[in-house]
């Protein structure tokens, strides 16, 4: 049996358990050892198989197996089996003494068949094992040093071979066991590190890809990555160096089994992996500084450090005028080289981070940049004051603004695709205003490649996501959405289409900006300029025989008061609040000027969202709540336990923040015949959360707890975001 045979289950395994977790736990252990187990038994077919681990000086039974075909339909038998297993895993051996201590002692396999010779102690084995032993296969789990053995007795009656093993075996034994002791030792010792090269040449081995270790080792077509640019090069870790046919290619990867990142570089490319080899990590970051140094050298202008372009627009602005080529009225205008590369380095490096949003922000003295990244701002670049204007100017041409109002906010829209040479597919919705020290401006990154996500994956808890697919899937009635900017509730609500999208159902949306194309669905973009608002477009949409329709926002009276109207005719009618919480979202349309009765009657479910940041997987840290936490702990859900926080120094993971990517919280507030008399009576809107609390919805501030219990995010985190409930 070939070693390819166990690839896909075993390797696989393994593999994405080493790659995946930089520092791996001792909880690890156990299921990589059961794991390993596993796959022995089944690729040698083998009756009897224990695996041993060093534990100081001694050797201990860490994994027993028996093959039921030892006891057959004998359950005393059977009994015996398991009780001969429970002692073995109590007992210590002494390293040197015995097959398995010389194999740990000396770090050589041992190979017994009796076909070949009559072994004495073989026959003498089968006092100690139960059975009549004919071969086995004993081999070390070694790295640079043993931290254990792997032994197997006899093969299966069925398998046909005398119950024998081969030297094909003892060759497959060997190589398992080669993946398992790296494993095995980075769990036991945390100061155990592989190097970038070691991990290459481990992966290639595991996945049976080629290894390149150096750049003369590739066919490299410099124009391919040139094409791609280096955004989605960097962002990917897929280094494609040549091409194999007009839509396909050749590519270097660190981990050719991380699939996630296979996808979203085909996505973004619209070019086929088809040829994988694995370079170290260190050998790909040398490549894209080769490939895209070399560019900026022969004077494009496509692909200049980030930095590098702040340093020389910084300079020029030094008390000596620059010294060099480029001085100060050099960048006065919209139109200078520096000012157009940097604005758009600007856009593909926060693209690159992951952020949501860039913050262009005249200070006193200087010109901040700053990102939005997983909810936080993140200050990335400090700038001459001088540039402002230009920069400034620059995105106003990008989206088409008038450059000579400086006055008053303006909003617009940049497609990036036509100011960059490079693959981002991206589009920006910019909203400008003048502020004390100069225009500020703010954009909004809106990928046009990521698809929308699956409901599960926003973080509803079972009983929440269980009730919402039930709202969503009413004939008619008005579903809202409320949570300040930035807390997913366009991206909730595109899911949610994404669910009832079929055929025969006609959805239309009235968009402010459009920000995800979703196939099937009918979208209409605002135009305030030309009298295209939200309220013009729902009343065009009512004669548009519609079964669904998502409005963007509700704003004023008079959109409010026709979204109620078409969700009491019979529309199933979507949108987006900006409130606090789910009962005072009944307040809030009633300030619109709609009649209590009408939302009433209209009103299937108020949904509160925020987006809390998840801590970190890899670095976390377990903390017992005490006083004031665990008493809110206690006070929110009735339960208070081990829970966990961010780790103050961070991992390569979260970028030394301890935290990494958000989950979303809740409160689904969904109508009924109490709410209904409740909002007709125009009570309190505390009244009504006590109503809708005693009807089974959970408060925002009780979600974003259970998010805490079940070690999604922090309590620090929770609390941050939603204050305590004053109801009790």
């Amino acid at each position: 049996m070939s070693t390819a045979t166990i690839a896909n289950t075993l390797r696989r395994s393994l593999l994405i358990k080493i790659i995946s977790k930089p520092a791996p736990s001792r909880e690890d252990m156990a299921s990589v050892i059961e794991l390993t187990s596993s796959k022995v038994v089944e690729a040698l077919q083998a009756q009897s198989m224990t695996l041993y681990l060093v534990e100081g000086n001694d050797i201990t039974f860490r994994h027993i197996y028996y093959s039921p075909t030892l006891w057959g339909a004998d359950k005393a038998k059977e009994a015996k089996f398991k009780d001969t297993a429970a002692k073995l895993l109590q007992v210590k051996l002494p390293i040197g003494k015995g097959i398995v201590g010389k194999v740990v002692a000396e770090g050589n396999p041992v190979f017994f068949r009796n076909s070949q010779t009559q072994v004495p102690f073989m026959t003498s084995m089968a006092q100690t094992t139960g059975f009549e032993v004919f071969s086995m296969l004993t081999v070390p789990l070694k790295t640079n040093v043993v931290v254990g053995a792997i032994q197997v007795l006899n093969k299966e009656p069925a398998s046909g071979t005398n119950s024998e093993f081969t030297e094909n075996d003892l060759k497959l034994l060997q190589e398992v066991a080669e993946y398992s002791s790296t494993l095995i030792q980075r769990m036991q010792d945390p100061k155990f590190q592989l190097s970038a090269e070691d991990t290459a040449k481990f992966v290639a081995k595991l996945t049976d890809h080629p290894l390149v270790s150096k750049i003369e080792d590739i066919e490299l077509d410099e124009k391919l990555p040139e094409s791609i640019g280096d955004a989605i090069i960097r962002r990917e870790g897929i280094f494609p160096h040549k091409r194999l046919s007009p839509n396909s290619v050749a590519v270097l990867m660190t981990n050719p089994l991380d699939f996630a990142k296979r996808e979203a570089f085909q996505q973004a490319t619209e070019l086929v992996i088809e040829e994988i080899s694995v370079a170290p990590a260190t050998l790909i970051e040398a490549l894209i500084k080769k490939i895209f140094k070399t560019e900026a050298k022969t004077g494009s202008n496509e692909d200049v450090d980030i930095t590098k372009v702040a340093d020389v627009i910084s300079t020029a602005y030094t008390a000596d005028g620059g010294g060099g080529e480029l001085t100060a009225s050099d960048l006065e205008s919209e139109d200078s080289a520096p000012i157009i590369q940097l604005t758009n380095r600007i856009i593909e490096d926060a693209y690159v981070c992951g952020a949501s949003d860039i913050h262009i922000e005249p200070m006193e003295k200087d010109l901040l940049i700053r990102y939005r990244i997983d909810g936080l701002c993140v200050e990335k670049l400090r700038l001459p004051k001088q540039v402002t204007n230009a920069m400034v100017t620059r995105l106003k041409i990008m989206c088409n603004l008038d450059i000579a109002e400086r006055r008053l906010p303006q909003d617009g829209r940049i497609v990036f695709k036509k100011y960059t040479k490079k693959n981002i597919d991206i589009d920006l919705r910019v909203a400008t205003g003048p502020m004390k020290d100069g225009e500020k401006v703010v954009m909004r990154i809106l990928d046009k490649t990521k698809s929308t996500l699956p409901l599960p994956a926003f973080g509803f808890s079972d009983e929440n996501l269980a009730r919402y697919r039930e709202c969503i899937r009413q004939p008619y009635g008005m579903i809202l959405h409320c949570g300040p900017t930035g807390s997913g509730k366009s991206m909730t609500l595109y899911s949610a289409l994404g669910e009832v999208n079929t055929p025969d159902v006609n959805i239309q949306t009235a968009e402010d900006p459009i920000e995800y194309t979703l196939a099937g669905i009918n979208q209409m973009q605002m135009s305030r300029a030309i009298g295209l608002t939200f309220a013009r477009a729902l009343r065009c949409y009512l004669r548009m025989d519609p079964d669904i329709i998502l409005v963007g926002e509700i704003r004023d009276e008079e959109t409010a008061g026709i979204a109620v109207e078409a969700a009491l005719t019979g529309h199933l009618l979507v949108s987006t609040l900006h409130t606090n919480d789910a009962p005072s979202t009944v307040a809030r349309i009633g300030e619109m000027g709609v009649e209590p009765f009408n939302i009433s009657a209209s009103l299937v479910c108020v949904c509160a969202q925020r987006l809390l940041r998840r801590v970190c997987k890899n670095c976390k840290q377990p903390v017992e709540p005490k006083g004031r936490e665990k008493e809110i702990m206690e006070k929110a859900i009735g339960w208070s336990g081990p829970i966990f926080k961010a780790n103050p120094q961070g991992c390569p993971t979260c970028g030394g923040t301890g935290y990494k990517g958000r989950v979303g919280i809740h409160e689904l507030m969904i109508n009924s015949e109490e709410l209904t008399e409740g909002i007709n009576k125009e009570v309190e809107v505390a009244q009504l959360k006590r109503i809708a609390m005693k009807n089974g919805m959970k408060t925002l501030h009780q979600d974003s707890i259970l998010k805490v219990k079940m070690g999604l995010t922090t309590i620090e985190e929770a609390l941050s975001n939603v204050p305590p409930d004053l109801i009790l």
